[in-house]
């Protein structure tokens, strides 16, 4: 329930929950109204305090009305006025109707002249429960109205069978007192009607009519049990129904003070199909008309069976009509359901294609699908018979047996990365996915779900590369060599083929730094690498392992005459290079080289430790001063073997 709570702060910063007081003011006047029972059970054999009393707990009814619409503003506040208004010719019929005859020292009568007034207060509550249903209505949803229809029908029909028609017989009841006999039940028909509908129609805000609903049974019930006791002629002042009334008074001025109230008006209906408890009282309200005519023909009366045979059929109408409003709105869930997943098929980035696993005719395709294959595999009634669908990096068509939607159809989940479909042109890698719909241990259908990864694929193979690729020269990094590097020497070994690494420095790089600046200094490596490239065969390595320090893998150099002619090669382009270059400085590098045969056993980091090694003898030769020349080598490293 909706209250105007607020919170304050407790010491230690702890937040306290409180409610305003007003907001608890409907336990003030429970407990009013209760005192007012009470006291009216006390006073039993004192006519005039009891009918006092009474009237009292009417007007605190009015005046909780009143008050209610006041602190709680409501969202319709017409209906509660309407209410007030009811309770308020009530409270005028009362004093003409019980107070008057407890004074004169009489007991209270039907008809008397406040019946007209009665009758009004019905028609002020009736036009208060419309003015509330009509607020809350949000669309046409007769399932609300038709189940109060048939719920009204039972008791009314009940109602007449036990009340109003003896009174209609009775000799004792003048022609406009008989009038008043039938209008009274009518009346009290409309009222628990609307009062049905509104509680119904509550919806999840249910809890906020609790007390408004009390108030019409209560009301309602009290009429009965009054009218019984007309019939039979045993009613008295302060009986049981008189205590109906008075709890009526208590329940509507509960639901007019409560905080709640404000949420019957301002919570719109919503059409919802009827639960299982309400569809067994709806059936259990059925079946008491049929018992009502049974009973009634076993008596032999007349009129009974007539009018019970009409409410019958009206009752078959309405149970008709629920029925198909009943079906109406589950296939109506029904195709919201279904255009809610389809929304949701559509949404999802990915292709969706499901198929009958007996027949492998399609089911459901997405629209994703279709712009993914570029064309619609919906028109494609067999699986194997997608076109442009081929094995990755290959001319050949994908195999039918081996499609996922095939190999699913066996009851398996299947996965597949390894297919291409060729679409504008081009050749675009799918990710697949086929599962299984079983019914029990049959399967049903098959669910194939794909997308388009070949961006994601090209952005792994980028990030691969740059992981491996040296920024600054675009020749591998330290661990591209070693990568690139160990899978030719494994090569080389299954070929029984040797070859030669070289160690390679860039002299001077400090001093080209210092001297002409960092920009410099990387312009010299990046001149490096493309002179080593320049000098390269096609299953070469070559790799800057460090600052200043590059590695070459000649896997088709054998020996020393190898090694010497790759390096008249490269002294020939760096000295070219020195000629043309208008930078302030000259390349200069020095070479270790050691030759490697695979029945010693080594590995890459032995490799390149020994032309490092032979790398400092070269540079040692020459006393450790900056050699300006081309190109300065040493092979092999002392411990090796040359061919």
């Amino acid at each position: 329930m909706s209250t105007d709570a607020s919170s304050g702060t407790a010491a230690g910063g702890n937040a306290v929950p409180h409610q305003p007081s007003h907001a608890r003011m409907w336990l003030g006047y429970a407990a009013l109204s209760l005192a007012f029972i009470a006291a009216y059970a006390v006073m039993n054999g004192d006519g005039l305090a009891q009918a006092i009393v009474f009237s009292a707990s009417n007007l605190a009814a009015v005046a909780a009305i009143l008050v209610g619409v006041r602190m709680n503003r409501p969202t319709c506040p017409s209906a509660w006025y309407l209410l007030a208004a009811g309770q308020a010719a009530y409270l005028a019929g009362n004093m003409c109707w019980y107070v008057v005859a407890a004074a004169e020292g009489r007991a209270t009568a039907f008809p008397s002249p406040a019946t007209e007034i009665f009758l009004a207060s019905y028609v002020l509550n009736a036009l208060a429960l419309l003015r509330l249903i009509r607020a809350r209505r949000a669309g046409r949803d007769w399932s609300a109205l038709l189940d109060a229809l048939i719920v009204t029908v039972a008791f009314t029909s009940a109602y007449f069978v036990l009340v109003v028609a003896p009174l209609l017989t009775t000799t004792q009841l003048s022609p406009y007192a008989q009038l008043l006999a039938g209008v009274y039940p009518f009346l009290d028909m409309i009222f628990f009607l609307l009062a049905t509908r509104l509680f119904f129609g509550a919806g999840n805000a249910w809890h906020a009519l609790v007390p408004l609903a009390a108030w019409a049974a209560t009301l309602f019930l009290a009429d009965v049990v009054y009218g019984l006791q007309q019939v039979k002629g045993v009613g008295r002042d302060g009986d049981l129904p008189f205590f109906g009334y008075l709890g009526s008074f208590l329940f509507v001025g509960v639901a007019a003070l409560h905080p709640a109230m404000r949420d019957i008006a301002a919570q719109r209906e919503q059409a919802d199909v009827a639960g299982r408890v309400r569809l067994i009282a709806l059936g259990l309200c059925g079946l008491v008309v049929p018992a009502l005519v049974v009973d009634s023909v076993r008596d032999g009366r007349r009129i009974e069976p007539i009018v019970l045979s009409v409410a019958s059929a009206v009752m078959f109408i309405l149970f008709m009509l629920r029925v198909g409003d009943l079906l109406t709105k589950i296939l109506a869930a029904g195709r919201r359901e279904h255009e809610r997943l389809q929304q949701f098929l559509e949404a999802i980035p990915i292709g969706v294609d499901v198929r009958d696993a007996g027949t492998g005719r399609p089911v459901y395709v997405n629209q994703v699908a279709g712009r993914i294959l570029g064309y619609d595999p919906g028109r494609v009634d067999v699986p194997g018979e997608l076109p442009h669908l081929f094995r990755c990096g290959t001319s050949e068509p994908f195999p039918a047996e081996r499609l996922p939607a095939t190999l699913a159809r066996q009851g398996h989940v299947v996965t597949a990365d390894d297919i291409e479909v060729e679409r504008d042109a081009q050749r675009r890698q799918l990710q697949v996915v086929a599962t299984p719909i079983r019914d029990g241990e049959q399967v049903r259908y098959v669910l194939t779900a794909f997308a388009d990864i070949t961006a994601e694929r090209e952005m792994a193979e980028e990030l691969r590369r740059l992981s491996v690729i040296d920024e600054l020269t675009g020749v591998n990094n330290r661990r591209g060599f070693l990568l690139a590097a160990r899978h030719e020497l494994a090569l080389a070994e299954r070929a029984n083929r040797p070859g030669v690494l070289l160690f390679i420095d860039l002299d001077g790089l400090k001093k080209i730094n210092d001297s002409y600046g960092h920009g410099a200094g990387d312009h010299a490596l990046a001149s490096t690498s493309r002179l080593l490239r320049a000098n390269l065969r096609r299953r070469d390595v070559l790799g800057r392992i460090g600052g200043d320090e590059f590695c070459v893998l000649l896997t088709e150099a054998s020996g020393l005459s190898d090694v010497d002619l790759w390096a008249s090669r490269l002294r020939a382009h760096v000295a070219r290079h020195n000629d043309t270059s208008r930078q302030p400085y000259r390349l200069a590098l020095t070479v270790g080289a050691t030759i490697f045969e695979h029945d010693t056993p080594h590995t890459i980091e032995d490799l390149i430790a020994r032309a490092d090694a032979a790398m400092y003898q070269a540079r040692e030769r020459d006393d450790g001063q900056d050699h300006e020349g081309a190109v300065r080598i040493l092979g092999p490293a002392p411990g090796t073997r040359s061919p």
